[in-house]
Formats: structure tokens, sequence, C-alpha cells
């Protein structure tokens, strides 16, 4: 791609709303692996994730401003109900794949992590009639780089296949569930953690 013809990527900048998010901050298998790969990734094209901005998006809640904090708390309190009959689970990596010009971590089981969304959403809509959930088009994926620039699918695919390293084997064990408040900051997404739930239906401490 010809530097003068680079778009910088387009989307919202700053708040975009409160998700339910799978994040990763006791992983080490999962940062030791994003690292491998993002030691191939053209720095010019993509914004590599850094350890704490791993995760997985399991859905929408509500758009900025447009839930109170009780309509949250009323969701938290049904997401937690819901939860008590969800075990931890493991995930491990399938593959790395170029996401729409992104570029990440497909994992699987994909059954356990749509499972687990339509809990969080029957209790969100339980809550919250009105929540604007959200249906991904891509397979559950943890992304590792993001474009710059719109039109970066082909670099991606290509880097993605270029990339050699030993992901077999490299799992995670999904054991709680994260509410959060979501903002894009430049070409990559950070956020605040408003609740954190465990599987067996406790909050975290």
């Amino acid at each position: 791609m010809n530097s003068m013809d680079r778009r910088p990527r387009e989307g919202r900048i700053g708040p975009l709303g409160y998700y339910w998010f799978l994040t990763f901050e006791h992983a080490p298998d999962l940062h030791a692996a994003a690292k491998d790969c993002q030691q191939s990734i053209d720095t010019r094209l993509f914004d590599l994730t850094p350890d704490d901005g791993l995760h997985l998006t399991l859905d929408r809640i509500a758009h900025d401003g447009a839930s109170t904090p009780e309509q949250r708390a009323s969701i938290t309190e049904a997401a937690r109900s819901a939860c008590e009959d969800q075990a931890p689970f493991t995930l491990t990596i399938e593959r790395l794949t170029n996401l729409r010009g992104a570029i990440g971590f497909i994992l699987s089981p994909a059954e356990q992590i749509n499972n687990l969304r339509d809990t969080l959403r029957a209790a969100t809509l339980f809550a919250f009639p009105d929540a604007p959930v959200k249906d991904s088009s891509s397979a559950p994926h943890v992304t590792i780089a993001y474009p710059m620039y719109e039109g970066l699918s082909a670099e991606a695919a290509a880097t993605a296949a270029a990339i050699y390293a030993p992901l077999d084997g490299v799992a995670v064990t999904v054991s709680d569930v994260t509410m959060v408040a979501l903002e894009r900051r430049g070409c990559g997404y950070r956020w605040d953690e408003v609740a954190c739930l465990s599987l067996s239906g406790k909050r975290k401490e």
C-alpha cells in the first residue's frame, strides 16, 4: 500500500458504552503467545495490543450515556444469578488470522463462549429490555494488533500466514466475566471495570 493512499482507520474515538468482556490479566501463556507473534508484525501499519488490552468481547450492554448506574446494577445482579450454573472452562488458541484488517487469535470451543454470551444476554435483557445487544460476524477472537489504516486486510492476512509461533496447546481458563465501560483510544481500546463476576455466581473482590 502506498503511503499516499493510506486513510486513518475510521470509527468513533472516546467512550463507546458498556460491554461484557472476557479479560486475561492472569493468562501468562496467552500473553507469551501474543508477544511471540507480535515480534513479526509491522508496527508502521499495526498497533500492537498490550497485555492489559487483550480481551474477548461477549456482548454489548448499552451505548454510552444510554443507561443509568441503577440499571447497570440491576444487570449485574441478574448476571450474577444467571452465572450460578456456569462452571469455569478452558479455551485454546485455534489459529492466528486476519480479522477484517486486524490480526488475532481464534479461540475454541466457540460453543462454550456462545453459551456464556447467551446466558449473559438473557440476564441483561431481563433487567434492561432495551439493551442494544450485538451479534458478531466474526468467530470468537482475541485481537493482538489493530490496523492503523483502512484497507489492510491483505497485509493482515499475509502477516498472519507468515508468522510461525508454537500455538498448539496454548490455553486459558475462563473463570469470570467482566462488565466494562469501554472506550476507543487511538487504534485500540481501553476500559474500566464496572463489575467482575465469577462463574460460580459470586462477585470477585
